[in-house]
């Protein structure tokens, strides 16, 4: 699950926002997820976009399955290979997983470099509101507080 729209549509500064990012995902004979331990990337965060009277402008949080012909292994080091391209991305281990280091993701590029074929793509619109403002500044602080303290 990603968002392009951090600071603009489709923001070419920042990049896209990895919400969401699992790997190995199958299926249940019942249809359910069966997703493995370890394969999780990065955990789920939810939508914080800021609120729609400060900035009326709601954001796409896109969701991507891809399937590959075997496992997929995504490092740290791919995760921050695509952060370059983005003068806004800040570069880190990627184990916060923070905002910081979810900045400057590029799905297709992540589906391009690692084979992987598309199969299903959706999208929601979400608008701001006070709690979503409150949960992006908290993300902020914590990643800023993360950075600073990975630089010390």
């Amino acid at each position: 699950m990603t968002d392009p729209d951090l600071m603009m549509n489709d923001d070419t500064y920042f990049g896209q926002v990895r919400h969401w990012l699992v790997t190995n995902i199958s299926t249940n004979t019942d249809g359910t997820l069966s997703i493995p331990t370890g394969s999780g990337i990065s955990p789920y965060v939810g939508p914080a976009p800021l609120p729609n009277y400060l900035y009326a402008r709601p954001h796409r949080y896109v969701f991507i399955l891809a399937q590959a012909s075997g496992p997929v292994t995504i490092t740290s080091e791919d995760l921050r290979d695509l952060q370059r391209p983005y003068a806004a991305a800040v570069s880190g281990n990627q184990d916060a997983q923070d905002l910081k280091d979810r900045w400057g993701f590029n799905a297709q590029k992540l589906l391009e470099m690692k084979g992987l074929e598309v199969v299903g793509v959706t999208f929601m619109h979400v608008g701001g509101t006070l709690k979503s403002a409150a949960a992006n500044m908290g993300m902020m602080a914590q990643g800023m507080a993360n950075k600073v303290r990975s630089m010390v």
